[in-house]
């Protein structure tokens, strides 16, 4: 009928709390949700059935906690509560206990490095998207100038002349009364007149098909 969501929730409508469960029917759910890749389900109803006392001294306990840590705890990458288990309980032998500290370590390493790595993709995301505004605001910074540009060179030379003379007062602030920016204004005035004559002659070059 495909309703096995429904199974845990009414297996603890009838046993009303996880450590009552017989351990068989906690297996049974265990592998059930494993299997449909949704370990954690079951986490807590598990962990609690573990740390109850008196399911320490079942049989079935060794087992039981076995597939917890395999099915459950590392899948779901719960590192630190699977080495709790693993130290905390007396189910493992010492051998078991070596080789699930080991496959533990293991796990933690390759956390580290796909954090690592998630971190570096989100650092060159980062870079990537800072070099494409900044590439985006040299285009317009660009275009910007090259409008201001034509529009500069399209009005008369008289009012370009003064354009350019309201400019230098603002940036260079010099007081175009003084006599000592008259030869600068002279200077000014020459330069303009050969931009003039320059533009002038390139609209007079012949066309040639």
């Amino acid at each position: 009928m495909n309703r096995w969501r429904e199974v845990l929730s009414w297996v603890l409508q009838y046993y009303q709390v996880p450590e009552k469960l017989p351990p068989k029917v906690l297996e049974l759910c265990v592998l059930l949700y494993s299997k449909m890749q949704e370990p954690g389900a079951v986490l807590e109803v598990v962990s609690a059935w573990l740390q109850d006392s008196d399911n320490q001294d079942l049989p079935e306990y060794r087992a039981l906690a076995e597939l917890h840590l395999q099915r459950v705890l590392l899948p779901l990458g719960c590192l630190s509560e699977a080495e709790e288990l693993v130290v905390g309980s007396a189910g493992f032998s010492e051998e078991q206990r070596l080789d699930v500290l080991q496959a533990i370590s293991k796990a933690r390493q390759q956390q580290k490095h796909q954090r690592l790595g998630s971190e570096e993709a989100q650092k060159l995301n980062q870079e990537g998207s800072f070099s494409h505004k900044f590439l985006s605001l040299l285009m317009l910074l660009r275009r910007l100038w090259d409008s201001t540009v034509s529009h500069f060179f399209s009005l008369p030379f008289k009012k370009s002349l003064l354009a350019a003379l309201i400019l230098c007062l603002l940036v260079v602030r010099f007081d175009p009364a003084s006599p000592s920016s008259l030869p600068f204004l002279c200077k000014l005035s020459q330069l303009f007149h050969r931009i003039q004559e320059a533009i002038f002659s390139l609209y007079r070059l012949p066309i040639h098909d």
